[in-house]
C-alpha cells in the first residue's frame, strides 16, 4: 500500500532520473553538430522538446513502476527535465 510519502519518494526518484537524462543528452553537442542539424544545432527548445519524446516513454513507465499516475506527475516532470536541460544547454 502506498501512502503519501512513498508517492513523493517516487516522484523525486522520477524527477532526479529526468534532470539525469536531461544533463547527460544536453551535453551531447557531437550529435547535434553532425551532419543535417546545422540550422538547429544552437536552437535549445528544438533539442528539449526532440530529446524529451526520446525519454518520456521511459519514464512513464518508471512512473509505472513506482506506482505514480504519469497524468498527475508528466508537467512536474517535464519541468524538471526542461529547467535542466535548458541549464546543462551547450
Amino acid at each position: 500500500m502506498s501512502g503519501s510519502g512513498d508517492s513523493g519518494a517516487g516522484l523525486a526518484q522520477l524527477v532526479g532520473a529526468a534532470r539525469e537524462e536531461a544533463e547527460g543528452r544536453a551535453g551531447d553537442s557531437a550529435y547535434r553538430e553532425s551532419g543535417g542539424w546545422e540550422s538547429v544545432v544552437h536552437d535549445a527548445g528544438f533539442w528539449c522538446d526532440w530529446y524529451w519524446d526520446e525519454v518520456s516513454e521511459e519514464l512513464e513507465e518508471q512512473a509505472g513502476e513506482l506506482g505514480l499516475s504519469w497524468d498527475s506527475v508528466a508537467a512536474e516532470v517535464r519541468a524538471a527535465f526542461e529547467e535542466t536541460f535548458r541549464t546543462s544547454f551547450g
